[in-house]
């Protein structure tokens, strides 16, 4: 699990964002209900204390302490309640309620708040036990006599029991709310980046072989629409300049082959020429070397444009390869016995692979002659061939003077030469192992090379068993028949979009 891919670091941003906007929402929430029923109950208790002064305080004079008294009672009992009242005129109480509900103490318990710089105002008190209460006071002041104060109270406890409830449920859903969005975004984002990765396979495949292949078109008419398209008139624009390279390759290889041939022919003419010197006699034989050097050039570079221009007509047949490779190393036998060079085969049985025997062997040569090349006097070559699962492994190691790590990637180029300064005679032209690159794909196979330099080298072709080959050619034939066109679209899409099949965005 890659935690730098696009779908990790979407998603994470995605549940990072939500989770500062549930945080937001979870204080402002908190505060406002907090703020909400303290506001409430401040005003339940004023409303409480103009109630009583506006219906029992200012008929007290003229109804009388009695009916007062009853009045009160019948509104506000002197028992267990969840709010208290206490109606004072100087230290006289003229009403208390009882016991408040929850708290172990009575209204008289409480301290009296009443004077004219607390009036209409709601107060705080606490109790021994750290318990909240408030109150809120009135004074009227009576036309006669002393003013009288209006106390009503209320604990914060139910207020303190919601706010508890509200966090522990803005506690527990924040995290369930962030698993979800997390799981869905990790799920959506694998559903919207699903055309991206059958992009990113296809394009895997593209210019394996070749670069016929295209893109498949995300008909959704947004970026990955765009970049399917964009891609693939990309890959057209390579494939243009790869076919116009191995034009100019062949064309110039077939037209070269006239001049050398009738080149050739002409010094050999001249050779016959009697009484010539013996200093122009050697430099027709130069000439002549030279000549076959530049045949051999041109043969060779015919020979890879076929091949990796599909044009190279291959007698594709069942071959085994263990008696193809022995075949070929005893022919090599005495080109190492020149060099004092021990030759090695680890081989069993018989495997198969659907190839053309001819460009087989030539590979096979190719890798021998390459590591006797560039193998000292009394050095080894080893050949072994093996099946590894549904590919048949061929390598040739040898205890040469190996390859330096920065040519490694390079062995396969046309021309290249690892040493420098080898001569043209023991140094080969360069395009052996660019030629076994192109059998090797044009079979399926592949061709790798390890080295350590003053050690020796690798090289290893993988080839696909014959009931491997029978499968992949199915699967090619079932792709070809499952492909479809897509019709020109409009402007510039029409070009590029006309070639390619379409996939769907979900």
């Amino acid at each position: 699990m890659n935690r730098n891919s696009l779908r990790h670091r979407v998603t994470f941003f995605y549940v990072a964002l939500l989770a500062v906007a549930l945080l937001t929402f979870s204080v402002a929430v908190y505060l406002g209900v907090r703020a909400f029923i303290t506001r409430s109950l401040e005003h339940s208790l004023s409303m409480n204390a103009s109630t009583i002064l506006t219906d029992y305080i200012k008929p007290l004079d003229s109804k009388g302490s009695a009916w007062f008294q009853n009045e009160m009672s019948e509104s506000y009992p002197t028992g267990v309640s969840d709010t208290f009242v206490r109606v004072s005129r100087g230290q006289e109480v003229l009403y208390e309620t009882g016991e408040m509900r929850g708290l172990p103490i009575s209204a008289s318990a409480l301290a009296s708040a009443g004077d004219a710089d607390t009036s209409g105002e709601v107060n705080r008190t606490y109790t021994k036990s750290g318990q909240e209460i408030l109150t809120y006071t009135l004074l009227y002041r009576q036309p006669q006599g002393d003013p009288i104060v209006i106390e009503t109270g209320a604990t914060t406890e139910p207020i303190r029991h919601v706010l508890r409830s509200l966090f522990l449920i803005l506690l527990t859903g924040t995290p369930i709310i962030l698993i979800a969005a997390a799981l869905g975004g990790y799920v959506l984002m694998a559903h919207a980046l699903r055309p991206v990765e059958t992009l990113t396979e296809q394009a895997e495949r593209v210019g394996r072989e070749d670069l016929g292949e295209r893109l498949p078109v995300i008909p959704s008419g947004d970026e990955l629409e765009r970049l399917s398209l964009a891609l693939n008139r990309m890959i057209e624009r390579l494939e243009e300049t790869v076919a116009h390279n191995r034009r100019f390759s062949a064309d110039a290889s077939h037209e070269l082959r006239t001049p050398l041939t009738i080149i050739r022919g002409e010094l050999e003419v001249v050779m016959q020429t009697p009484m010539l010197s013996p200093a122009l006699i050697e430099g027709i034989g130069s000439a002549l070397e030279e000549s076959d050097r530049m045949s051999h050039i041109v043969e060779s570079l015919m020979t890879i444009s076929r091949l990796e221009g599909g044009s190279e007509q291959m007698a594709m047949m069942p071959v085994d390869l263990i008696a193809l490779a022995t075949e070929t190393l005893d022919h090599m036998s005495l080109l190492a016995e020149e060099k004092e060079i021990k030759l090695t085969c680890a081989t069993s049985g018989s495997i198969y692979v659907m190839g053309d025997a001819m460009r087989l062997k030539q590979v096979v040569a190719n890798l021998l002659d390459n590591a006797i090349k560039y193998t000292p006097a009394n050095g080894s070559v080893a050949m072994s061939i093996a099946a590894e699962g549904s590919l048949a492994a061929l390598e040739v190691s040898d205890t040469g003077i190996g390859i330096p790590v920065d040519a490694l990637p390079l062995v396969f180029e046309r021309f290249f030469r690892a040493d420098k300064t080898r001569s043209r005679g023991s140094g080969g032209i360069g395009l052996g192992l660019a030629i076994v690159k192109s059998i090797c794909i044009a079979h399926h196979g592949t061709v790798t090379v390890s080295s350590i330099e003053g050690h020796g080298t690798t090289l290893r072709v993988e080839l696909p068993l014959l009931h491997e080959w029978t499968a992949l050619k199915t699967a090619e034939q079932v792709s070809v028949v499952t492909t479809h066109h897509v019709e020109s679209l409009p402007e510039r899409k029409s070009s590029v979009k006309e070639r390619h099949p379409v996939i769907g965005t979900h």
